[in-house]
């Protein structure tokens, strides 16, 4: 078809953009953000590809026993005044061995480690082939998270900075490598928070010398999970050509005769070189059809669509491969899993592929003994096992952008996943930290747009929402984003009683967090059905969206046992469990919209310390070693109850009752 002008097109674009009861992805949308990112988004996503090898290129990982000091406390800046980044920690001395991927937090016994906030340094040396700059070849360097601000250096010189956890950046480390011969990599991270910064941390200093010693400072923050920091995720090494892809954005749809859509740019660096060779191969990777552009438009015939499980079709989470090579001398590979698939809300539902999903799942974190938030293959394996033992469908990436890999698996496995940013517990709203959320979103649209698994995206947990200020924050924020991604509903998770909530007529889907008979009203499971009952109804008539409850339970310490039942222990846990399905059952049944149910949590997980919490958060359906308790089997037979992923089709709820206009 003929593209209208581009001024034309923006303006039909953000006049169309914010339907407050019926909001889809409409082709022409698609093509003004292909167009937008051809102008605004290489600088933004360029090298943020997830390291892959091929015929041109060569992944290495910077694994293993680095070398670890943090700098006294009363002497921050003593790493750099001493040239750490140029000098070998053996000549130091007082040093540790610290593992890399791993948080530095509970690794060694020393509690000053643990405990740690300031500059701790990052020490690895190691050898690259002379070949890689015989060959003329790029080489970057790739953390996939350091938390928080991160210094990185090669033989002395500053290769690349960043600033937030959770998300990968890129250095080209090329003009810094000694090749045939050793190269030392230093790495200086403060993981120091700022009211400035997602997630927000306060340094206070306490003017009262009674209690506390002169200059004495106290450092916090409100999200209930253990800040762990280090190099928490891979660092990769790879080679590409000197003329490299460096971005690739895609779009799916349907067509009317079983086609398959995909809207595709890619983005090229190095050069000027606009002409690329595109194969879309199948799961058997037979060549499904070809182009020689480097954006356009695929069609697919009888495509197979992305569905995930617990949907009732032939095929689970297919997975198409979409294939770059880049027309020049050197040419470089680079391979893409995808899934088609459409996402569509409206006031009543969310639709993937045009049927209505409704989501069972919960909350998780990334936690675990001794390496803390560090990516492990194990235990991902392990968490996806338990998930689909539990016949789960979903979960929400609390409270920040989980690692690449198990947004990988869940492609792969059909788990449906709502990614959160960091922003938990956001109290102060100005326009510091909305310059810093903006670029957080932006960093994580960039990664993660496209995983057919990511059906949401969360811009925090439990703001202060009830603050005026949130308002005019949130709503550029929601515009900001949605400008970004037209394919997927925005959200922010609130916790704020009906009559203080404010912002969420912005959102597209409301998601909430209550903890009745816990939180309050403790002990009183009896009054579970009768709030949130008529909580959702309330939300409902006021803001016509339909709704999903992000967070529901209580703690249970394993083993512990109670009867009758008392709080803390495995049966009042299942109780209250219980109580609320009762709830979900009844709002099925007479057409309040709700979208699904999502457990908090998925297992235990470290917290700071504090009195009200054993070291721990044991709201957990599994224990920190991923163990079941009780609540685990009684989840696992609910969630087993639903034969499809449309809750109102399930006659084994006892819910016969379609929503008119649904």
């Amino acid at each position: 078809m003929k593209i209208p002008p581009l001024c034309i097109l923006m303006q039909f674009y953000f006049s169309n953009m914010f339907s407050s009861h019926f909001t889809m992805v409409r082709p022409l949308q698609i093509v003004v953000v292909l167009i937008l990112v051809n102008l605004v988004a290489p600088s933004l996503a360029a090298n943020i590809l997830y390291p892959v090898e091929s015929e041109s290129r060569e992944v290495r990982t910077l694994h293993g026993l680095w070398n670890f000091k943090i700098s006294p406390p009363s002497n921050q800046m003593i790493g750099f005044d001493e040239n750490w980044y140029a000098t070998r920690f053996e000549t130091l001395g007082d040093y540790w061995k610290m593992p890399v991927p791993s948080s530095y937090n509970d690794v060694s016994t020393n509690s000053t480690i643990r405990d740690y906030v300031g500059w701790a340094w990052y020490q690895y040396e190691f050898y690259v082939p002379k070949r890689w700059t015989d060959d003329q070849l790029n080489v970057f360097l790739r953390f996939s998270s350091v938390h928080f601000k991160s210094i990185v250096w090669l033989n002395g010189q500053i290769c690349v900075d960043h600033e937030g956890g959770h998300l990968p950046f890129t250095g080209n480390a090329t003009d810094f490598l000694k090749y045939g011969e050793p190269n030392l990599i230093v790495v200086a991270v403060n993981n120091t928070l700022r009211p400035d910064t997602i997630p927000q941390g306060y340094t206070t200093y306490p003017n009262n010398t009674y209690k506390y010693p002169k200059n004495y400072t106290i450092y916090s923050h409100e999200f209930d999970y253990f800040d762990y920091s280090g190099i928490n995720r891979a660092v990769h090494l790879y080679t590409t050509p000197k003329v490299y892809v460096c971005d690739i954005t895609v779009f799916t749809n349907f067509g009317n005769n079983s086609e398959g859509i995909v809207d595709y740019k890619v983005d090229i660096c190095g050069n000027n070189i606009i002409e690329c060779n595109i194969t879309l191969l199948d799961a058997n990777r037979n060549t499904v059809v070809e182009s020689n552009t480097c954006s356009g438009q695929l069609i697919i015939p009888n495509v197979i669509p992305w569905w995930p499980i617990m949907s009732g079709k032939k095929h689970i989470a297919y997975l198409y491969t979409f294939q770059v090579k880049t027309n020049n001398e050197n040419s470089d590979y680079y391979r893409l899993p995808i899934g088609v698939r459409t996402l569509q809300w409206t006031s009543k539902e969310l639709l993937l592929n045009n049927e209505p999903i409704y989501l069972r799942g919960f909350g998780k974190h990334e936690d675990s003994i001794i390496r803390g938030r560090g990516y492990d293959d194990a235990l991902s394996a392990r968490d996806y096992y338990l998930i689909k033992w539990l016949g789960a469908n979903s979960f929400r990436t609390s409270h920040y952008p989980y690692a690449e890999e198990t947004l990988q698996q869940a492609d792969s496995e059909g788990i449906l996943v709502i990614v959160e940013s960091a922003a938990c517990n956001l109290r102060i709203f100005g326009p510091d930290v909305l310059k810093f959320h903006k670029g957080v979103m932006t960093e994580n649209i960039n990664r993660d747009k496209n995983h057919p698994s990511v059906i949401m995206w969360s811009l925090a947990n439990e703001p202060y929402n009830n603050v005026n200020s949130s308002v005019s924050y949130f709503r550029k924020l929601y515009k900001y984003v949605r400008n970004i991604d037209p394919s997927r509903p925005i959200t922010f998770v609130n916790s704020q009683q009906i009559q203080n909530a404010k912002a969420i007529e912005y959102m597209d889907i409301l998601t909430l967090n209550r903890y009745s008979s816990w939180y309050s009203d403790s002990g009183h499971l009896e009054l579970i059905q009768y709030q949130i009952y008529n909580e959702f109804e309330a939300f409902t008539k006021k803001y016509n969206k339909p709704i999903l409850l992000t967070e529901y339970g209580a703690g249970a310490i394993a083993g512990f046992h109670s009867l009758p039942e008392t709080m803390w222990s495995e049966d009042y846990h299942v109780t209250l469990l219980q109580e609320y399905f009762k709830t979900f059952d009844s709002l099925i049944a007479n057409g309040i919209p709700i979208l699904g149910e999502m457990i908090w949590n998925f297992a235990d997980f470290k917290t700071p310390q504090e009195y009200i919490r054993p070291g721990l958060c044991v709201k957990g359906l599994f224990t920190r070693e991923r163990q079941p308790k009780m609540a685990a089997y009684v989840v696992k037979e609910r969630f087993n109850t639903f034969k499809s992923n449309f809750a109102w089709k399930n006659q084994s709820l006892g819910v016969n009752k379609l929503i008119t206009g649904a």
